[in-house]
């Protein structure tokens, strides 16, 4: 930089020598030739010198977009009924989670109460099958055991006299087949009686088991879709926006997927544009830029690329590119054109002139 301050003042100062010397050789041959050329007239450039200054430079690309809504939501009835109120209008600014219409809840509240009863009852007889049916069961099978194993123990002693009868040859071999063969049987009885007793402390069959238990978990699937529709009577707005627009009137009956409201977010805003596909390598996520609309001269709204389209357009050999620009007070409106300058790189200390 100094070295063309320098320049620049090497450059004056020759131009002043030269005008200077020019002006002296022209009296000179005024004085030789007399008065011939008294009536030309000399004229002085002035040149000013100037210092050159640096500051740093943007370089941008230029482009045309309009802005979009952030997020454009339509809520739609997920029950049937009649409108019994309305909380929010036309140009509404609603929250996250505020609720938007009411519809008449009185079906709804009488299938939960009916819904919760079903399962207060299949629970009831659920446990009254766990609890109370087992120990009547238990019991049956208790009285079962102690009559087989008296049964056994008077077989068994029947069994030991008619051996030792067999033994001694008092009796024949027929006659000693038969009481062994009802000892054997008695045995057998006495250990399906155990084994009867055993699955009875164990628990219920488990085919009452499983029939009880389904009933109640259909019970409980019952409870929680009319809980759903009770809830559904009331709507809520799922963004935080305007109403855009509304669809339905107070005492309207509306059925289940009926459009309800539009709702808006235009804070941030979207700006959509296109720039040509040979810029490709000079825009990333996260770049600022700058727009202008006509409808508010000599300001600028700034903002932030968030996508970059991964494909370009073969007809127009441009990439689609977004970016956000805040919208507080919604000045801004979406369809707006906006003009864009999308900084792509910053040149520091730059030498400019004046």
């Amino acid at each position: 930089m100094e070295t063309l301050k320098m320049a620049l003042v090497i450059f004056s100062a020759l131009s002043l020598i030269y005008v200077s010397s020019f002006g002296c050789g022209k009296e000179g041959e005024d004085e030789i030739s007399g008065t011939a050329n008294r009536g030309f007239e000399q004229k002085v450039i002035n040149i000013e010198a100037a210092s050159v200054k640096t500051m740093d430079i943007d370089y941008a690309i230029d482009a045309i977009g309009s802005f979009l809504s952030n997020e454009n939501v339509t809520i739609t009835s997920e029950v049937t009924g009649k409108v019994k109120e309305i909380f929010a209008d036309e140009g509404s600014p609603v929250k996250k989670g505020g609720v938007l219409l009411q519809i008449d809840d009185e079906k709804a509240l009488l299938a939960v109460e009916k819904a919760r009863s079903i399962l207060e009852e299949t629970r009831a007889a659920f446990e009254k099958l766990m609890a109370g049916a087992r120990a009547e069961r238990v019991e049956q099978m208790k009285t079962n055991l102690d009559k087989t194993r008296i049964s056994l123990e008077k077989i068994e002693g029947d069994y030991k006299k008619q051996k030792e009868s067999y033994e001694s040859g008092s009796i024949d071999k027929g006659t000693f087949d038969k009481i062994e063969s009802r000892y054997e049987i008695a045995k057998k009885k006495a250990l399906t009686a155990e084994d009867g007793y055993r699955i009875a402390v164990s628990g219920p069959a488990k085919e009452d088991v499983g029939v009880a238990k389904a009933k109640v978990e259909k019970a409980m699937v019952n409870l929680k879709v009319s809980e759903k529709n009770l809830k559904d009577t009331r709507v809520y707005s799922p963004i935080t926006g305007i109403v855009n627009s509304r669809m339905v009137s107070p005492g309207e009956h509306i059925k289940n997927g009926i459009k309800l409201f539009k709702i808006v977010q235009n804070d941030p805003l979207k700006l959509s544009f296109s720039i040509p596909e040979t810029f490709a390598g000079e825009v990333k996520i996260g770049q600022n830029l700058v727009a202008t609309v006509n409808v508010f001269p000599g300001e600028k709204f700034t903002g932030k690329v968030y996508f970059i389209s991964p494909e370009s357009d073969p007809s127009t050999r441009s990439l689609k590119v977004k970016a956000r620009i805040g919208n507080r007070d919604n000045r801004l409106k979406q369809g707006f054109s906006a003009g864009i300058q999308l900084t792509t790189s910053t040149k520091k200390d730059a030498m400019v002139l004046p």
